[in-house]
């Protein structure tokens, strides 16, 4: 995220693409992969497949009975799971996160499409050689699709805001 906001800076100021890639130390392909795109870069997790996952049922059901996890341990090697205690007390400890989680989850207003939309605005600091440049990163999300839309700016003001806006509004396909 902070590598792709300073290519986006530093090429608003007409810095070179080869400069830019010199001075991060990214190669120019890279430099131009975020220069393309509107959306910052993303980490997306592998998911991998559980000893557990095809005995979730039963141990939710064991979990609604107030099993302690020895016990449902026990009755999960009677089931054929040949894993480890200590795997079934992690995946309780999971289950139970989950669902401290859900009972501090807010209640969601749900917005028709093309009612309503949140603009909210970040600022940042910048090292561009060896000064510190103060930058603005504008966010739009459209409350029913959740879709978002970023821009950057080197000052805040109504024309900023405003321009942001337009943009998101154009992204986004509204009038």
């Amino acid at each position: 995220m902070y590598q792709w906001h300073q290519v986006k800076v530093l090429r608003a100021r007409s810095v070179s693409i080869k400069k830019i890639a010199r001075q991060l130390k990214l190669s120019k392909n890279t430099v131009r992969k975020y220069l393309r795109s509107p959306d910052p870069p993303t980490f997306h997790r592998r998911e991998h497949a559980k000893l557990l996952d095809g005995y979730q049922e039963a141990i939710q059901a064991m979990v609604d009975k107030d099993f302690i996890g020895t016990r449902i341990f026990n009755e999960l090697v009677a089931m054929g799971y040949q894993g480890s205690l200590a795997t079934v007390h992690r995946y309780l400890k999971g289950i139970k996160q989950q669902e401290a989680i859900q009972e501090k989850v807010t209640t969601r207003v749900e917005t028709p499409p093309g009612k309503q939309m949140q603009y909210d605005w970040k600022e940042w600091k910048i090292t561009v050689g060896d000064t510190k440049v103060k930058s603005y990163i504008h966010e739009v999300v459209l409350s029913y699709s959740r879709k978002k839309y970023y821009t950057y700016s080197l000052e805040i003001t109504t024309q900023d805001v405003i321009r942001a806006l337009e943009e998101a509004i154009l992204f986004f396909g509204g009038v």
